[in-house]
Parts: structure tokens; C-alpha cells; sequence
């Protein structure tokens, strides 16, 4: 727990990845790049008192690198009832985005799904936040009821602006966001759940907007398989306009054959032109994912995927991914 000094002690991981990425996208070329450099940093400061952080290093469109961090947290968690951090987190919306974080290795995918894309992605969701977090056990027996309370700055959609609200925040109002998952004791890998994320939006250029998230999933993993399904409604409330939904889903099937993992995946995305944030920038797209995992060793895994992407008003996309995921 402490070091030769009496600090505590550093335990440091790493994980990266490098693909090769075809397109038939309007001006795309492919080619080689470096993915995300991510260094997974705890340190136990008491029995009951933790830091996480998660430092990335990731190349941008113009080929250089940029450095972020994506999560810092100083953790009191008592007892199974209370764990309670304060700093940047990945917001508890969903399953998604609080099972899988930035290291590629640990998802079945090369990416995420088009749900949870990062904001820096152009993602729709506050995927990180800035806050405290919190989230225990409820006394429920077998039924392995979790709760789930967060409050936060909430996300900045300006053009333009920084997507996570590190420093600052758009206005006085902070962004709330309260969950249940089960885990029962009598199916051993299944989970299933529900939140409601709720922030007044303040972008420059438009009226203040009221933003109510609504999520729920039901996912099934065990070491050879897992069936992971998530549905999203984003309500838009722009202050004396009708409101507008934004709905979402997708589901993820994959199965263990030695050191080889076939997987599949359906996602769906449907913003109206009508959505004062999303518009006609995020439109309607759906399609499939079709891919195969090889585990290379312990650490280290080869992935090929192919997506089919349909858009509304646009035409279809299609493309290819090879990616060397590994953990050091």
C-alpha cells in the first residue's frame, strides 16, 4: 500500500492499440493510426480511501497528439453500501459507458457503439462529467439492487466550446443523474437497469434548453458469451417550443471459440431535423456490425470489423477496421 518513502504506492497499467481503417466516405483516405495511449494510474490511500485516474494520449486528424485527462477521482467507499467520488468520471448513463472506458482491449468491438461515441467523436451524450459520484448496494437479498447518484457540471454543446464542463460551467444549474441496477443472485452475468439523467443546457447562439435522458439495458456475460442491449430516449425541452425525442438503441451478440470471437452488432440512432442540438447533423443512422476477435496471447488481441451504416437524405457507409488492441 505505501512506498519505500511511506507515500503511497503508485500500481500503474497501460493499454493501447493501432488499426488500419478503410472507408467509402467522401474524402477519406485510409490508413494506419496510432489509437489511444491510456495509463490506467490507483493508489490505495487508506483501507477506505482511493484515488483512479485514467491519462490518455491521443493523435488528432491534423497528426499530432493531444493529452487529456479522462477520469480523476478520489474515492471514499466505506462499505458495499457507499462509494463516493468526487473529479472527472464517465457519467453512469446506461451500461456502456460505466463498463468500458478507454482501453480497447477490455470491449469485444474495435469501438464503441455510435450511442456512446466520446464527445471529442462527435458523440450526443455526456459521456464524462465533473462532480461527485455515487453508487452502493441496496438491502434487497438476492435481487442485487444498486443505486446510482450523481451530480455534476454537465456537458457544454456550443460550437466550438470544450465538451466537458473540467473548469466551468455554462450556467448556475448542475446536471443530476439517478439510477437502479439489479444483479441477481440466481442468473450469475445478467444485469438490467434503468436512469434518468436530467441538465438545463444553456448553448451559445439558442434559447435555454432542458435535457432529460432516459436509459435502460439488459445484458448477459459470462467468459464465452454476452448479449448486451441498450435503448436510449433524449428529450429536448427548448424553453417555449414543443419538446423533441431522440431515441436510440442497439444490441451486441458474441461467442467464444477458443481463442477466436465472432461478434455481431445492431445500433440505431434517430435525431429529427427538428432537434435544436442535434438537427440535421446527427440524422438517422443504423446498420450492422459484423466482426471477429483473436486472442493473440493474455494481453493482446487481433479484431477485424466491418460496419454498414445507413443514412437519412445521405448515402450509406461503409468500413473496415483491423486493430492490435493490448494491456502492458
Amino acid at each position: 500500500m505505501f512506498g519505500v518513502l511511506g507515500t503511497p504506492a503508485l500500481q500503474l497499467r497501460g493499454y493501447g492499440d493501432v488499426q488500419y481503417h478503410l472507408s467509402d466516405r467522401r474524402g477519406e483516405k485510409s490508413a494506419f493510426a496510432l489509437g489511444q495511449l491510456d495509463l490506467f494510474i490507483t493508489s490505495q490511500l487508506s483501507d477506505d480511501v482511493s484515488v483512479l485516474s485514467e491519462l490518455v494520449l491521443e493523435g488528432g486528424d491534423d497528426n499530432t497528439f493531444g493529452f487529456e485527462i479522462e477520469r480523476l477521482l478520489l474515492q471514499y467507499a466505506p462499505s458495499d453500501y457507499l462509494n463516493i467520488g468526487v473529479g472527472r468520471y464517465h457519467t453512469a448513463i446506461g451500461y456502456y459507458n460505466t463498463a468500458y472506458h478507454h482501453g480497447t482491449w477490455f470491449q469485444t468491438a474495435t469501438g464503441r457503439p455510435f450511442l456512446f461515441a466520446f464527445e471529442d467523436e462527435d458523440g450526443i451524450l455526456p459521456i464524462h462529467n465533473v462532480g461527485v459520484t455515487a453508487t452502493g448496494r441496496v438491502p434487497s437479498g438476492k435481487l442485487g439492487l444498486h443505486y446510482i447518484a450523481e451530480v455534476g457540471n454537465g456537458r457544454p454543446y456550443s460550437p466550438g466550446e470544450e465538451q466537458v464542463g473540467n473548469i466551468t460551467d455554462n450556467n448556475n444549474g448542475k446536471a443530476v443523474n439517478f439510477g437502479l441496477f439489479a444483479r441477481p443472485d440466481w442468473v450469475p452475468g445478467f444485469q438490467t437497469g434503468v436512469s434518468v439523467y436530467r441538465d438545463r443546457l444553456t448553448p451559445k447562439g439558442l434559447r435555454s434548453i432542458g435535457q432529460t435522458i432516459f436509459a435502460g439495458h439488459a445484458v448477459y456475460q459470462t467468459p464465452a458469451f454476452e448479449w448486451l442491449n441498450e435503448e436510449l430516449v433524449i428529450r429536448h425541452d427548448p424553453r417555449r417550443q414543443s419538446s423533441v425525442h431522440t431515441a436510440g438503441f442497439y444490441t451486441q451478440l458474441s461467442q467464444q471459440f477458443g481463442k477466436f470471437r465472432p461478434y455481431f452488432r445492431y445500433q440505431y440512432l434517430n435525431a429529427p431535423g427538428s432537434d435544436p442540438l442535434f438537427g440535421q447533423d446527427v440524422g438517422r443512422r443504423h446498420g450492422p456490425t459484423l466482426g471477429l476477435r483473436y486472442e493473440l496471447t493474455d494481453f493482446a488481441a487481433l479484431k477485424i470489423q466491418y460496419d454498414h451504416t445507413a443514412r437519412r437524405a445521405r448515402r450509406s457507409l461503409n468500413e473496415m477496421t483491423l486493430q492490435a488492441a493490448f494491456a502492458f
